[in-house]
């Protein structure tokens, strides 16, 4: 299979339902007699878990680095500066998640960033301009990116266009809706202190925004690993006549997949604006969320179920990335460098995936 993006359900080509370059798992086929020696034999499992963790390892090599480093040590590894890390990075990892539901499908979502900047910007006026309460301004929020999930899954499932297509132009629609109805301007009065304090506030020790990303991580773990709709979802991306064949509403299943990427980019949206306490519709804030997410999910995919979108290599791949970048400031290091690092990583976040298609193809 050649190395090449997921794409939509039933248009614009076959899906693979896995990181691009991968095959079907080598337990699908019998291996082939006498193929590997017995040294090969004994050494298969020393390699297949340093392809599974070896990511993991090198987020503890990072750790230990920056914080034996003289530059960064005293700062880096302190209790506060790890819950720094958590708390900036729990938007990032609702959306890298919201990112992978449509992946694992063979679908690309490009609206994250623009549908979390949608529910920033309409928790913000309800509370703000509204007077809406907490509660009803989170919902409708919340609303607005199933919604917009929904017109995106029903376009490119019912009506087979690219999903490319259909959520870059939903992407580009949405900030212009935006910078209509704000005119430009951010609103950073009227936000409630209820919301703004969950990025202040600590249980048990950890911020309250990190122990949502951790609930939001635990759903969609649950939805994928733990439902028929999950195991249709993984079925559809791997081979979607196949799955059509034995029964599977692929269209549906689609559908329902960009319906939940839009609803926790939606949570995503509502947590930033926890954070920042102020909602600008700017396209950089959308963009600037979407380039992470896709590297984060895509770096997700080399590491834990290698191959495989999945939900703890994700959150691997958000802090793997973000522990660089902390130590690099740390260090001293031009804010360039994240951007840099970022477009990096997912450059050689696919190319591994590929290579590692490859190699179980040869088992």
């Amino acid at each position: 299979m050649s190395a090449r993006p997921p794409d939509t359900a039933d248009g614009g080509g076959a899906p693979t339902g896995r990181a691009p370059g991968t095959t079907a798992a080598p337990e699908s086929r019998p291996p082939a007699p006498g193929k590997d020696s017995p040294g090969r034999g004994r050494q298969k499992p020393v390699l297949e878990f340093f392809e599974r963790f070896g990511l993991v390892f090198l987020l503890i090599g990072e750790i230990v680095f920056f914080s034996l480093f003289a530059k960064t040590g005293k700062i880096f590894f302190t209790w506060d500066n790890f819950q720094t890390i958590a708390a900036n990075q729990s938007v990032l990892s609702i959306a890298a998640l919201a990112s992978i539901l449509p992946l694992i499908g063979g679908s690309f979502d490009l609206s994250v960033g623009a549908v979390a900047l949608l529910a920033d910007i309409v928790c913000a006026a309800a509370t703000s301009r509204h007077h809406a309460p907490l509660a009803a301004a989170i919902l409708l929020a919340i609303a607005f990116g199933a919604v917009v999930g929904l017109a995106n899954g029903v376009v490119v499932a019912k009506a087979g266009v690219n999903a490319l297509i259909t959520t870059l132009g939903t992407f580009y629609v949405i900030i212009g809706v935006l910078i209509w109805y704000t005119n430009g301007n951010a609103i950073v009065t009227g936000i409630p202190n209820a919301l703004t304090d969950i990025n202040v506030q600590h249980w048990l020790g950890v911020p309250r925004i990190a122990v949502f990303m951790i609930i939001a991580a635990v759903v969609i773990w649950y939805l994928l690993a733990h439902t028929p709709w999950g195991r249709y979802l993984h079925a559809v991306g791997s081979n979607p006549v196949a799955a059509r064949l034995v029964g599977v509403s692929v269209d549906r299943v689609v559908v329902i997949s960009f319906v939940l990427s839009g609803t926790f980019a939606a949570v995503a949206g509502v947590l930033e604006l926890a954070h920042s306490g102020s909602a600008f519709p700017n396209v950089n804030n959308a963009s600037g969320l979407l380039l992470p997410a896709l590297a984060s999910a895509f770096l997700g995919a080399t590491t834990i179920r290698p191959g495989r979108f999945n939900v703890l290599g994700t959150l691997v791949g958000v802090f793997f990335i973000a522990v660089a970048v902390q130590g690099l400031t740390l260090a001293g290091v031009s804010d360039w460098v994240q951007y840099v690092l970022y477009g990096a990583t997912l450059v050689v976040a696919v190319a591994v995936s590929s290579v590692i298609g490859r190699q179980r193809g040869r088992v």
